[in-house]
């Protein structure tokens, strides 16, 4: 075969072009001829490899893809290739090597709204939608699974496109184990072997959090701090991190290095790598280091921070991020007796030979997908390309009728109907669903909400987006089955999501009424309802500070399974999902007032079920991390607002119960959340 491999930039330490460069040699082994183009290659040219140069110029680095594009279609023209394999996301490919995370999924949260104007913007946006859009048939080897759920989650990219690689570990990069490489590694570095060596691997200083290390590493106490410095390995600008660093007090603590070729010895003279990314689509730096024996700290964003648990070889900042508490798991790393276990278990972790088999598997799926192409079959995604996003069981289930309209004509046991909206239970092939249909909202409701400064509910997106986002975080809610819109018109647009049924649980509020006429009597049942109050208070503090809120943050929101233990349940067999997420918000930052709200609600809801004083203190203190003291003198006029609108909204849904001519006001409030 013929391929042509494409990638902006070749550069001899990026992890990238590593890949890349394997990949090619494992082409180039099976007999196929490879020609590369590139707008720079810096280091030494592979043997029986074609590189050709394409010059872009531009003022900025989008600016400069761009033209290299364009020089690319040019060249690309004139040529018969088998395959079109890119390492970057451009327009044109036939294989995308995904070790890049999602850009829109990034930038979205992060940016303002302004920014999503700017050329810069404009132009990821449209080559990331050029290759996992819906319209795109371009196939993808994907390093992550966490990343691959959130190019589906901006783009619905069909499965079938997908191959899911094993990790890009290179034999050739395993550190020497042996103590003489660490302590001539430290001499030449003038560290003695009291010190503390951590180490922060990568090019790209800002994506990959070396400001929040540096924050780390002056945040230790002193002792920890004189007998402890930080060695930055790769190229970027140095000149922020430096100021930082001079900032806080701790220039002679960092190193900059630049890129370097040892770095395996490097890790075997380090004591810890820290590698805080704010994102990373894999980070093999964390499998080079876990091998090297070498303990890590991570956050959990990177596609590979999964190992370091698996290995048990260091530790994994649970996201959102908080740098307060990368600060204690540092110092408390640094002071620990676990670091010879995590050494040893890493040197263990290195035996697993599925560790090394990235490039070919690579090749295994670039030659079937170029001999699928050249004999003319027509993929599946040709035919997706104007279908909704649907899970393959169910799409295999759906028989055919897997359409737009198809699954608007599902009909099943309705659960919950509004205008607009209706919820309703489905079975198929066995299996149990709930499918959430919008059918138009009309302009009266969307005028209305704007009235009252509120944006408007339309379709399923704050759903889709809202249950991705939490499975991110770390809380449990609904799998997505499917999901679909259609039209441009928000007042008639029809859109729908399907969830899995989660089966065995009970809505957190029809649990907890027993509460009302049956007291609490054994030890376990009233440690069963702090650990209750003490998980609600964690999940919404982990839902803000990730800068989400509900909007309907109510008990009877949240399913609650006991696993058959209703009388005695324990916390170890206990899952709690959060539910019904059509109203959820996610910001850069949360309002204030939407905090007040999401926490009022719940607290509403609970208001008939004896919770005491304690109870209400114990929500604080977790929901907040602080003592109970700090918070009362500082945050008085926040809770004061809770209790407020709390206590406003129960005495309007009493006084409307007894228009009702409802029994009593708890049950009316009760059945007014419930619907």
């Amino acid at each position: 075969m013929r391929l042509a491999f494409c990638a902006y930039k070749y550069f001899l330490y990026g992890g990238l072009s590593r890949d890349m460069l394997r990949i090619m040699e494992e082409c180039r082994n099976r007999g196929h001829t490879v020609v590369v183009y590139t707008s720079e290659w810096h280091g030494p040219t592979p043997n029986d490899v074609e590189v050709r140069i394409i010059r872009a110029s531009g003022l900025t680095n989008h600016t400069r893809a761009a033209a290299f594009h364009r020089g690319l279609r040019k060249k690309l023209v004139h040529e018969r290739f088998d395959a079109v394999i890119g390492f970057n996301k451009m327009p044109g490919l036939d294989i995308y090597y995904g070790a890049d995370y999602c850009y829109v999924g990034r930038a979205v949260p992060r940016y303002s709204l302004a920014y999503r104007l700017t050329p810069r913007y404009h132009y990821f946006q449209k080559f990331e939608k050029a290759v996992f859009g819906k319209a795109s048939d371009t196939r993808i080897l994907c390093l992550s699974e966490r990343e691959k759920s959130v190019f589906q989650q901006f783009y619905q990219t069909p499965e079938q496109r997908f191959c899911l690689l094993p990790p890009t570990l290179d034999r050739r990069q395993l550190a020497d184990c042996s103590e003489q490489v660490s302590r001539r590694t430290r001499r030449a570095l003038n560290i003695g072997d009291d010190q503390n060596v951590l180490l922060f691997v990568g090019s790209g200083f800002k994506t990959k959090g070396l400001d929040r290390a540096i924050s780390a590493l002056a945040a230790l106490p002193q002792p920890e701090l004189a007998k402890t410095c930080l060695l930055v390995v790769g190229q970027d600008n140095p000149k922020p991190f430096l100021r930082l660093a001079k900032r806080l007090g701790i220039s002679d603590k960092v190193r900059l290095l630049g890129g370097r070729s040892d770095v395996p010895e490097l890790m075997r003279a380090g004591d810890l790598l820290v590698h805080p990314a704010y994102s990373e689509n894999t980070g093999t730096v964390l499998l080079e280091a876990i091998t090297a024996g070498l303990p890590v700290l991570a956050t959990d964003v990177c596609g590979y921070a999964p190992h370091i648990e698996r290995a048990q070889a260091g530790r994994v900042l649970k996201s959102p991020f908080v740098q307060e508490v990368m600060n204690i798991e540092l110092a408390d790393m640094l002071a620990c007796d676990e670091r010879d276990s995590w050494r040893a278990n890493g040197f263990n972790y290195r035996c697993n030979p599925g560790l090394y088999t990235m490039p070919v598997c690579a090749t295994d799926q670039i030659q079937q997908w170029a001999e699928d192409r050249n004999r003319g079959r027509v993929s599946a995604t040709q035919i997706q390309q104007t279908m909704p996003f649907l899970r393959e069981d169910l799409r295999k289930s759906l028989a055919g009728k897997d359409s737009f309209e198809d699954v608007f004509k599902i009909r099943g046991e309705v659960y919950r109907e509004a205008p607009g909206r209706q919820t309703l239970r489905f079975q198929m092939s066995g299996k149990n669903y709930f499918l959430k249909s919008h059918s138009g909202v009309g302009w009266r409701e969307i005028l209305k909400n704007l009235l009252y400064f509120r944006l408007p509910v339309i379709d399923a997106r704050n759903e889709w987006h809202g249950i991705h986002w939490l499975h991110r975080i770390g809380i449990d809610t609904m799998n997505i089955a499917g999901y679909g819109t259609s039209g441009r018109n928000p007042a008639r647009r029809r859109s729908f999501i399907i969830t899995d049924e989660l089966p065995g649980t009970i809505s957190l509020d029809e649990y907890c009424q027993r509460w009302r006429s049956q007291p609490l009597k054994s030890d376990s049942q009233v440690h069963f309802k702090r650990w209750l109050i003490h998980r609600l208070a964690e999940i919404a503090r982990t839902m803000h500070t990730s800068n989400a809120n509900h909007r309907d943050f109510y008990l009877c929101h949240f399913l609650v399974d006991l696993h058959g233990d209703t009388d005695n349940p324990s916390p170890d067999t206990t899952d709690i999902y959060v539910i019904d997420l059509h109203r959820m918000q996610l910001r850069r930052r949360t309002p204030v007032r939407w905090l007040v709200k999401d926490i009022a609600g719940l607290y509403y809801s609970s208001m008939d079920l004896g919770l005491t004083r304690h109870d209400l203190f114990r929500f604080m203190v977790v929901y907040r991390e602080a003592p109970l003291r700090q918070i009362i003198e500082h945050e008085a006029q926040f809770w004061r607002r809770v209790r407020n609108r709390a206590l406003n909204l129960y005495h309007s849904e009493r006084r409307k119960a007894a228009t009702q001519s409802l029994d009593t006001a708890p049950e009316a409030v009760s059945t007014t959340i419930t619907h």
